[in-house]
């Protein structure tokens, strides 16, 4: 019973890391037996017990596993997430993750950091020169109920702002990146804008 209690606390206490099961068996007082075994068997998944590295890699693998094939993860939102699965008390640095990012045996799907140089732009398709070809191609899409102009982004890009009604067509606001594949786009929504 007293064996009992002592695990209990641990886990009151959040103190659910140990090293081995001989170690937490040594720590309570209890005598190596039959008994203390039988007993820590029924608490094991309430304890993680090898070193803290084995505990860290652990959670860090199974991050990376359910991650997709050759993707760039958040570095630190990873150690908010995988900080999240460790016991109290055991902390994770970015460092690790970068460690275990470049170790091939590890890192089986390929991930990559995100930096600031590879991050995905969002805004990379506002930001581009419209030629007169181009704007000739808007003004041909024109008519009597559609609102079609270039418009400047706060970031200082260019968009696409699409506007329909009066008699002929529902009302609709909608923007568009600057580009061939948006000409389809518009003139789809206006077709189906049109009453």
């Amino acid at each position: 019973m007293k064996f009992r209690n002592f695990l209990d606390e641990q886990i009151k206490q959040g103190k659910i890391s140990w090293d081995s099961r001989s170690e937490i068996i040594r720590a309570s007082g209890s005598p190596q037996s039959g008994y203390t075994v039988k007993v820590l068997k029924e608490y094991e998944n309430k304890f993680q017990f090898g070193s803290v590295t084995k505990i860290k890699n652990k959670e860090i693998k199974k991050f990376f596993d359910k991650q997709e094939k050759d993707s760039f993860i958040s570095v630190e939102g990873a150690v908010k997430k995988i900080q999240k699965e460790l016991p109290k008390g055991i902390v994770i640095s970015e460092t690790i993750i970068y460690s275990r990012l470049k170790d091939k045996t590890f890192n089986t799907k390929n991930l990559k950091p995100q930096t600031l140089d590879n991050q995905v732009s969002k805004t990379a398709p506002y930001s581009v020169k419209i030629s007169k070809e181009f704007k000739e191609k808007l003004n041909n899409l024109r008519e009597p109920g559609v609102y079609l102009y270039i418009e400047v982004t706060k970031r200082g890009g260019n968009s696409l702002r699409l506007k329909t009604g009066g008699q002929l067509f529902k009302i609709s606001d909608n923007s568009f990146p600057p580009n061939t594949e948006s000409l389809k786009l518009i003139k789809k929504s206006i077709e189906d804008n049109r009453k």
